[in-house]
């Protein structure tokens, strides 16, 4: 399965630079020593409580001249203060920081900047410094500090220091696996956090694989309160009171009503009922309002203006989940804000935190039932939820108070993708109809590559998609029952001229029956990935042909079936003769989403069997 293309992460959140380093430099560089600290320090009357972060990193060139980009990410609540760079020890190096306000898609968004610049390394033994001097403006923003870097760390050290007025927990995550110590000295009103590392490796990062949260070294800074001289500031010391700072931005909005209102009256006029209703505002959303993504949220959890949103028609997850409520809201239906950490998060709720979540959607409130909606999602339906939030905790806005629930879990058949082909041999060829029908993510996955074409060459894009791109697939006669409404399953049907596919060999002919093949060269390099896999969603993939044998043509002997069922997945293949008419049927479904490397092993001896029953042909041969 092809897999879904996002945006990269901004982790803006996370008092850690993002180094990226290019491959032909893994080795080439690392980072001989990490010197770290950041201290609680009393600000101004706007910002009280600050938190001041000096870091130097030596860069040590192991083989060959290079350059390595440093980047640092920036914000309203996050300065940069000072920039040191020395090369070769030397001041005079022409690297001059360029400080620019971060862009997705040609689209300035936000507070969002970021600073960067090339970093050269003169020659093998020779060392490059950076230093910098940042202000965390609010400690609600100062949420997790990570140890790995892009290269390796030989020698590392963090340092906290924590004045007695300031109250914090910190929670240690992932540290089994590498030499990390920690030693905690009281001294002068001040509490003294050092944490050492030695030879860290470099941050791995392999393709559909769990967020750095699940498997990295990091420290989650769980700030509770602060003691000052005009009392008590309270940051997340409970749940209740994240859940109160939320709602103070949400609320604090100026949402247009009566524009919103009238705009949700045109998109529902001529419906009756809520559930009509909540369909179609759901879908306006989808088709109308472009996303643009931050993955890991940006330095700001107030929502844009539902309006604003509505007429610039783009915004983020939290401007979109904000202007769906609203709209709904105006109609008279009870729709609530909801916060969510998606699966890429290893973090809930019982840690309070602004690293928790890192996404906004909508809950339709049907007579005690909950319905989700995401407008993220471009070509769901309503009542489907997408993988990445499926079995997460919720935080759903309820007045001055908060409910706390768990999005429910869809099993496989939510995606099912079915194929029916009914076709007839006519010498060489096969030809006949076929409809295809997609649910689900599955459907999403379609019309998200269908819909990234122009308009004048969706048709050409669908046929070479439908027909795996190969030439001898001749597709005619297309014809599209659904791809509009997403509440309901995408689906075509074409009729199917396939060239080439039945081999004469003397008395015999040889046929090829399955063009679609699927996983069957998924497997694992198990002597190089170390990391689960994550497919993007559960999966139900059904291939179903019906083939009518020619006149004096007969078959003997049927291939063998495929029957392979483990925990989290099963392929089940099989042939049946009803009497002039061959019958082929493959399953495949993937009922849970991960795939473990303790079972990379498994999963590539089932491949290989998976791909032994593609490769069996049918003999026809003469009826004597």
């Amino acid at each position: 399965m092809p897999p879904k293309i996002l945006l990269p992460a901004l982790l803006l959140l996370c008092a850690q630079p993002v180094l990226f380093a290019q491959k032909d430099n893994d080795n080439n560089v690392r980072i001989s020593e990490s010197r770290r600290e950041f201290r609680f320090v009393k600000g101004n009357s706007a910002n009280p409580v600050q938190v001041q972060e000096q870091s130097t990193r030596t860069y040590y060139c192991n083989s060959y001249r290079t350059e390595i980009p440093i980047v640092e990410f920036y914000s309203d609540v996050e300065k940069i203060d000072d920039v040191e760079i020395l090369v070769d020890q030397s001041r005079k190096h022409g690297v001059t920081p360029r400080y620019e306000y971060y862009n997705s898609d040609g689209i300035f968004y936000s507070d969002a900047r970021v600073c960067y610049f090339q970093l050269p390394l003169a020659k093998q033994a020779t060392t490059s410094k950076v230093k910098f001097s940042k202000t965390i403006l609010d400690p609600h923003y100062f949420t997790t500090i990570h140890f790995m870097e892009s290269q390796q760390v030989n020698d590392g050290e963090l340092r906290i220091v924590v004045p007695d007025w300031m109250q914090l927990e910190l929670k240690e995550l992932n540290f089994a696996r590498y030499r990390i110590t920690k030693t905690v000295e009281k001294k002068g009103g001040e509490t003294i956090y050092t944490y050492r590392s030695v030879n860290l490796p470099a941050l791995k990062r392999e393709s559909s694989s769990p967020g750095i949260s699940y498997y990295a070294p990091h420290i989650m800074v769980l700030n509770k309160y602060s003691e000052t001289k005009d009392g008590r500031i309270t940051f997340f010391n409970t749940l209740a009171d994240q859940y109160k700072w939320y709602h103070s931005l949400v609320s604090s909005v100026e949402n247009d009503k009566s524009q919103l209102a009238a705009r949700a009256k045109e998109i529902t006029t001529g419906l009756s009922g809520d559930e009509a209703k909540v369909r179609a505002i759901y879908q306006w959303v989808q088709d109308n309002i472009r996303y643009i993504a931050f993955e890991d949220g940006i330095a700001g959890f107030k929502p844009e203006k539902a309006q604003e949103v509505m007429n610039k028609k783009y915004g983020d997850c939290k401007g979109m989940a904000n202007l769906m409520t609203e709209l709904l809201s105006s109609l008279g239906i009870d729709a609530r804000r909801c916060w969510i950490g998606t699966r890429h998060l290893a973090y809930d709720y019982s840690t309070p935190s602004l690293i928790v979540d890192n996404h906004m959607i909508c809950v339709w409130m049907d007579k005690g039932k909950k319905v989700f909606l995401d407008g993220t999602e471009k070509y769901i339906g309503l009542g489907e939820v997408a993988e990445r939030i499926q079995g997460r905790q919720v935080l759903i806005e309820d007045g001055d108070k908060f409910i706390l629930d768990k999005v429910p879990v869809a099993n496989y058949l939510q995606n099912t993708a079915y194929e029916k082909r009914t076709l007839s041999i006519e010498g060489s060829s096969v030809k006949g109809r076929i409809t295809q029908n997609w649910k689900g993510e599955n459907k999403e996955m379609l019309l998200s590559g269908l819909h990234a074409v122009k308009m004048d060459k969706q048709e050409t894009a669908l046929k070479s998609y439908l027909g795996d791109g190969k030439q001898n697939f001749e597709i005619s006669g297309l014809k599209i029952n659904n791809l509009l409404d997403y509440n309901k399953d995408a689906s075509v049907e074409y009729d199917v001229n396939w060239k080439d596919v039945v081999t004469e060999f003397g008395e015999e002919s040889y046929l090829e029956v399955d063009n679609r093949r699927s996983l069957e060269n998924f497997r694992f390099d198990t002597t190089k990935r170390t990391l689960p896999y994550w497919f993007y969603f559960k999966d139900h993939l059904v291939f179903e042909t019906d083939i009518k044998l020619p006149a004096g043509k007969k078959i003997n002997e049927l291939p063998g079936n495929l029957n392979i069922k483990q925990p989290g997945y099963f392929f089940k293949g099989e042939y049946k003769l009803n009497g002039p008419t061959l019958s082929y049927r493959c399953e495949i479904v993937l009922n849970q989403s991960e795939i473990r490397p303790e079972h990379f092993s498994q999963w590539n001896r089932d491949i290989d069997q998976l791909r032994n029953f593609y490769n069996q042909q049918i003999v026809l041969t003469k009826v004597k």
